[in-house]
C-alpha cells in the first residue's frame, strides 16, 4: 500500500489564499481539478471505483479490504498553523482513506492508528475522538481555502464524535425501530472558521468502531440528497480530512489536517 504526503505541502497554498484575500481563483469555473493538481492546491489523487449493490456502512466489512475493493491510500496530515490557538504537533500523523460510490451512493472510509479511547459521555466528551471530511459546495472551480471554506464559499462537512457513537450504540440496544435512531454523523456547513453550522435536514449516515488500534469510520450519503446545502457527489470532487485525537485534547482547530485530496471518480 502506498503512502502519499498529502499533509504538509498545502500550507503554502493556503497562506497564498489568505494573502490573496481568500480569493485565488475559486469559483471560477474554468479552472479544473487538474490545475488544481498541478498547482499544488490540491495534494493529490484517490480513486473511486464504482461498484453495484449498497455500500457497506459497516467499517468492519470485508468489501473495503477485500483485493478487488476501494483503492486505499495512506495520507499524512499536517499541523494546524492558521488561526489560534495553532496545532503545530497534532497527536494523529496519518489516515487510511478509501471511497467507493454506486449509482446511487457515495461511502468514504477512514481508519487510523489512535493508542487512546476517548469516547467518554461526562464533562470529557470535549475532548472526544473525532473524524471529518469536508467538500467545497459547489461544483466547479479551485476549492475554497481549507480553513472551513471562506464567506461566499460553502463547504460541506461531515464529522463523526466518538462520544456520539456510543450513545447512538446504547440506542439500539433499547430502542424497538433502529430507523428513529439519529446518525453519530452531523451534516455541517461552514464558511470560515468559528461559522460551523448543522443543517435541519440531515442526509449521513456513519458508523464508527474501536480496533485494537485505533478507529476506522464510515461515513455514506446518496449521491444527490435534492438539499442545496449539500455537495452532489455524482462526480469528481475534491475532499479534505481532519482527525481529533481527544487524549491530546484535541478540539474545534486543534487537529491534524490533510488539505484538498481530488476524488477521481472511475
Amino acid at each position: 500500500m502506498k503512502q502519499y504526503r498529502f499533509g504538509l505541502r498545502w500550507f503554502p497554498a493556503v497562506l497564498m489564499v489568505l494573502i490573496g484575500g481568500l480569493g485565488w481563483g475559486c469559483g471560477s469555473s474554468s479552472v479544473s481539478y487538474e490545475s488544481c493538481l498541478n498547482d499544488g492546491y490540491c495534494t493529490g489523487k484517490v480513486k473511486v471505483t464504482r461498484y453495484s449493490g449498497s455500500l457497506p456502512l459497516s467499517p468492519l466489512s470485508g468489501f473495503w479490504t477485500a483485493a478487488q475493493g476501494p483503492e486505499r491510500k495512506v495520507i499524512e496530515l499536517g499541523p494546524q498553523l492558521i488561526t489560534n490557538p495553532q496545532w503545530p504537533d497534532p497527536s494523529i500523523k496519518k489516515v487510511t482513506l478509501s471511497a467507493a460510490r454506486t449509482d446511487t451512493e457515495f461511502a468514504v472510509r477512514l481508519e487510523w492508528e489512535d493508542t487512546t479511547r476517548d469516547d467518554g459521555l461526562d464533562d470529557s466528551r470535549l475532548y472526544t475522538d473525532q473524524a471529518a471530511v469536508m467538500f467545497p459546495l459547489k461544483a466547479t472551480g479551485t476549492p475554497p481555502p481549507v480553513t472551513m471554506g471562506a464567506e461566499g464559499e460553502m463547504v460541506n462537512i461531515w464529522q463523526w464524535k466518538a462520544a456520539r457513537q456510543v450513545e447512538v450504540d446504547a440506542l439500539r440496544q433499547t430502542v424497538k425501530d433502529p430507523s428513529t435512531i439519529k446518525s453519530p454523523v452531523e451534516d455541517l456547513n461552514a464558511e470560515g472558521f468559528s461559522t460551523l453550522t448543522r443543517q435541519a435536514q440531515q442526509d449521513v449516515q456513519g458508523h464508527g468502531v474501536r480496533t485494537e488500534t485505533g478507529w476506522v469510520v464510515v461515513f455514506k450519503r446518496a449521491l444527490k440528497t435534492g438539499d442545496e446545502l449539500d455537495r452532489p457527489l455524482d462526480a469528481a470532487t475534491p475532499l479534505a480530512v481532519a482527525i481529533w485525537d481527544g487524549g491530546n485534547r484535541e478540539t474545534n482547530g486543534q487537529k491534524g489536517l490533510a488539505g484538498w485530496i481530488v476524488l477521481e471518480y472511475i
